[in-house]
């Protein structure tokens, strides 16, 4: 059996609009879950959040991070 683990780490993602005559640059804070197998990366998946987040998006992150913990358990085949 592969040896398997998850990391989890916050990321900031930088973004640029088009608003009008002129571009803006956002950024937006993050969960990085990153899926490792045997020493490789094989899959990430980056959950955003905001300063005050939603109950939508405390599921979507619980979510997440648990089908990732099982593919980490061998119970699932990817994310």
């Amino acid at each position: 059996m592969s040896d398997r683990a998850v990391h989890v780490t916050v990321q900031l993602r930088q973004v640029t609009v088009n608003a009008g005559d002129r571009e803006v640059s956002l950024s937006y804070p993050g969960i990085l879950l990153t899926g490792i197998e045997d020493g490789e990366q094989v899959w990430q998946r980056w959950v955003p959040f905001g300063e005050d987040p939603s109950e939508e998006d405390d599921e979507r992150l619980l979510a997440a991070m648990h089908r990732a913990l099982l593919w980490q358990q061998h119970e699932l085949p990817g994310p």
